[in-house]
């Protein structure tokens, strides 16, 4: 990708052009290498860079905590890490995984490290993870940062599977409901519309609608899902926007049982982050950096920012991080016991465990509302279509006797 800077540099003199990089972290942490103080820095738009793009498969996070937890016994076993890695490969089954590795294989036999190696893989594999083998290779804790990672990258995954299991049952039903109004509109309905014709009755009001809407969707239906199309998309570049992504995300933290249930993925994922960043020894403000964009969710990535503004004014942990709404007063309180008792880490770990649990309770309380809200509206709607046709018909017998 690339990227136009406009930065001050080590000279003092204002500075501006382009750089290629993974992504925008790749691309701050190139300016942060060079010694430059960033004025901006965005992604270069246009038909260059659109054209010079490179579209990266991302490997799951499944084969990432398989691959992580199987390195750190290579390490451990003191194996050579390019024999190590180049068993790795025979061993997984993930294809894309497999590319990676290959990749990797190649820098660190020509003697790149292996997290220079990792970054040479163009975004498929996470910054975090790779940020976090940097600083294990240079503390000499790689075995346990790998272990670590292997252990995180396979909550992610647990709670991810979670949620898509979670969707699993609406998706069923909604396509259940699609099929149902097609079933309806192009076989029964063109068929009762025959007979009732030849008669030359009124329609009942439902049955009317029905039939309105059946034209219009035979009628206007290409153009309509072409301007959904559209509209999904211009929403899509919209909410890309900080501030219109900030509403959004507002908007989705109010929302009964889900915003809570966001809330708590939010909240697990930044304790767990946290508490890892720490034990690799990393200083907290360059943690709440990267922090930043691992949380996914503008409004906690502002609480983040503005809690890391108070930390570098001298506040202290707890105490910056209690003044913002996001974080809920437990956070807060073993925040606070961590900081008194030298034992942060730990209690982030606590916090993340006791999140976890929560967000499963809250994503099994969504599942038990959800299948009968579904079932509740494709009855209304089947109820509605199999109105709609008896009442003429009824209408027709009751006129013929």
């Amino acid at each position: 990708m690339q990227f136009k800077y406009k930065v001050i540099d080590e000279h003092m003199n204002i500075s501006q052009g382009t750089l290629e990089a993974v992504d925008y972290e790749g691309a701050r942490r190139i300016s942060q290498e060079n010694g430059w103080q960033v004025i901006s820095l965005v992604e270069a738009r246009g038909l260059t860079a659109l054209l010079n793009r490179e579209i990266v498969t991302k490997v799951n996070y499944e084969s990432i905590s398989a691959f992580c937890s199987q390195l750190a016994m290579m390490v451990r076993s003191g194996a050579n890490l390019v024999r190590g890695l180049e068993v790795l490969k025979l061993q997984l089954d993930d294809k894309q995984l497999q590319k990676v590795l290959e990749i990797i294989i190649q820098g660190v036999s020509r003697g790149d490290s292996l997290s220079q190696a990792m970054r040479d893989c163009k975004g498929a594999l996470p910054d975090l993870l790779i940020n976090l083998v940097a600083v294990g290779e240079e503390s000499g804790n790689l075995e346990s940062v790998l272990t670590s990672m292997a252990e995180y990258y396979d909550r992610e995954n647990f709670i991810r599977k979670k949620i898509q299991s979670a969707s699993v049952y609406p998706a069923i039903l909604l396509m259940v409901l699609i099929g149902i109004i097609v079933f309806f509109m192009n076989f029964l309905l063109p068929e009762i519309m025959g007979m009732l014709t030849e008669n030359g009755q009124t329609l009942p009001l439902i049955t009317q609608m029905i039939i309105n809407a059946s034209n219009f969707l035979t009628q206007y239906g290409l153009y309509l899902l072409v301007g959904l199309s559209v509209l999904a998309l211009a929403l899509h570049r919209v909410f890309k926007v900080p501030k219109c992504r900030y509403y959004l995300d507002a908007f989705l933290l109010r929302l009964p049982l889900f915003g809570s249930n966001l809330r708590n993925v939010i909240i697990s994922r930044f304790s767990r982050t946290f508490a890892l960043f720490l034990h690799s020894s990393i200083p907290i403000v360059p943690i709440l950096n990267s922090m930043e964009t691992i949380v996914g969710n503008e409004v906690s990535r502002l609480a983040i920012v503005r809690v890391r503004e108070r930390i570098v004014k001298g506040e202290p942990l707890a105490l910056a991080f209690g003044q913002e709404e996001f974080f809920d007063p437990l956070v807060i309180q073993m925040m606070s016991i961590g900081e008194e008792t030298g034992r942060v880490e730990e209690m982030m770990e606590e916090v993340a465990n006791l999140y976890d649990k929560k967000v499963e309770l809250g994503i099994a309380r969504m599942i038990s509302l959800v299948e009968p809200i579904f079932t509740v509206i494709i009855g209304v709607f089947a109820g509605g279509m199999i109105i709609a046709i008896a009442l003429p018909i009824f209408s027709m017998a009751t006129g013929a006797q």
